[in-house]
């Protein structure tokens, strides 16, 4: 006879991720604290207690910088301010920072208005100072500067905005953080107000690099060509004072195709292990690629990789073999007389990685002086339009583009935009597509005299002989 198993499963909710980071902190086992604890903010995230306890199992396995993040998300989002600036002092008297530690404690100061934390802290690091007031302001544009830096080296323009318009007013309208703002604006594509900024800064003071570097980068955008070229030649005189100056410049220049001016700035730098960022491995990514080091651009394309949360786009090697589709490919069924054509051109465009860097003004005059159907189309796939005729021939294109042995058949994609017209105008009710792509291949296939089997379409497509059959028919018939 059998036994009874009598073992009763353990229910794996957040209470027992809690009991279980409790207990393992306890035991200074930090590594699986912090997996326990990490589940247990997935669960609450505005735990405040739970979060510092994760920090410090982060920091004593060797993850301040990691640590350090979760405090500066705290305060992007305004949420446990006052706490997360003392527990960032704390956090940085044990990582050995003095500056950070001091500078977030005298933040907690202004919030908190605990005198006797300063004092500690003014006793630990043995500091003396004549006006109380800059120090205060210091300390703010220093907390601004680092934490508008972690959001927008991960991207997020919305947040890094966000966060500067939540700091005083006199924190706002230094000459710092106006550029980081005005950066910002140049970042998320508001080019006019940026510019205001930009040269408004640049008439209080014309050697501010940081607003010199971005102001080119904006006449480059928004293609004022003759302006680019004068700011771009002072850019190139331009003697970085310090470390700061030179990763900025470093970083614009790259932007501008300038890659051995670039690298010139950023190895030393890269060298001295500062400013190891996404700019950066992306910067030198670009570099090492058009300077013919493509092992290295490799290289920092991983580490890249390793340090962005989010989308980091592509790397330059990619790029260019999209630039190269293009210009050989794509630009002449754009430019063909045949509207099936141009449809395919357009459908190749937006298979494309990193179309956003090919689509000049001059690329979009051409989009824009296309008909109403090409128009249509293009609209449908940018704007994601419910339109089922025009869904019916992309939803086509897009099963034989899945298939890469067909991509090279061009002729195939052109007999299915025409196919599936006809198959438009015959029905009322639209069919599934899948059968009628696989008997347009068929077909075409037969026709050229090239091998294709019946079994080769229905397990690509999903189809029985039958349904392939039945296409094949209903297309003879037509």
């Amino acid at each position: 006879m059998a036994q009874r198993n009598n073992v009763i499963p353990m229910k794996r909710d957040e209470s027992f991720y809690r009991n279980m980071a409790e207990h393992r902190f306890a035991q200074q086992d930090f590594k699986k604290a912090a997996t326990y604890f990490q589940k247990v903010l997935e669960a609450s995230p505005q735990d405040f207690q739970v979060l510092t306890k994760y920090a410090t199992s982060l920091t004593k396995l060797g993850l301040g910088k990691k640590a350090e993040a979760l405090y500066f998300e705290q305060i992007a989002e305004g949420a446990h301010v006052e706490e997360s600036y003392y527990e960032l002092s704390q956090l940085n008297i044990t990582l050995n920072e003095p500056n950070k530690a001091f500078l977030f404690g005298i933040n907690y100061v202004i919030i908190s208005g605990n005198k006797d934390y300063q004092k500690e802290l003014e006793s630990m690091f043995e500091v003396s100072y004549h006006a109380p007031e800059n120090l205060e302001k210091e300390a703010q544009l220093f907390s601004t500067q680092l934490i508008f830096q972690y959001l927008f080296s991960q991207g997020r323009m919305e947040a890094a905005h966000d966060f500067i318009y939540r700091q005083a007013e006199d924190i706002q309208q230094h000459r710092i953080v106006k550029n980081l703002l005005a950066m910002c604006y140049l970042y998320m594509n508001e080019y006019e107000t940026a510019k205001t900024m930009f040269e408004a800064l640049l008439a209080e003071d014309n050697t501010d690099v940081h607003a010199l570097c971005h102001y080119t980068l904006l006449l480059h955008n928004m293609n004022e060509t003759e302006k680019y070229q004068r700011y771009l030649k002072l850019l190139s005189k331009v003697v970085p004072m310090n470390d700061d100056e030179s990763f900025k410049l470093g970083i614009v220049l790259s932007y501008l195709k300038q890659y051995e001016a670039s690298q010139k700035l950023l190895v030393p730098l890269y060298k001295k292990g500062k400013f190891l960022s996404l700019q950066m491995y992306h910067a030198l990514s670009y570099n090492n690629y058009f300077l013919g080091n493509i092992e290295d651009s490799e290289y920092y394309w991983n580490k890249l990789r390793e340090v962005s949360q989010v989308d980091s786009g592509y790397p330059p090697w990619m790029i260019e073999k999209s630039k190269e589709q293009f210009n050989t490919q794509i630009l002449p069924l754009l430019l063909d007389d045949d509207d099936h054509y141009r449809i395919y051109g357009i459908f190749l465009l937006n298979q494309l990685k990193g179309r956003e860097i090919l689509l000049t003004e001059e690329i979009w005059k051409i989009l824009e002086s296309m008909n109403d159907y090409e128009k249509l189309y293009l609209t449908y796939l940018i704007q994601d339009l419910k339109l089922n005729k025009l869904d019916f021939i992309h939803r086509g294109l897009q099963a034989i583009y899945e298939q890469p042995s067909l991509r090279q058949y061009q002729d195939v994609f052109i007999r299915w935009i025409d196919l599936a017209e006809t198959i438009i105008d015959t029905y009322d009710e639209l069919p599934e597509v899948e059968p009628f792509v696989a008997a347009t291949i068929y077909l075409y296939f037969s026709s050229e005299g090239l091998k294709m089997t019946k079994k080769q379409l229905c397990d690509w497509f999903d189809l029985t002989y039958y349904r392939l059959d039945k296409a094949i028919d209903i297309f003879m018939s037509i």
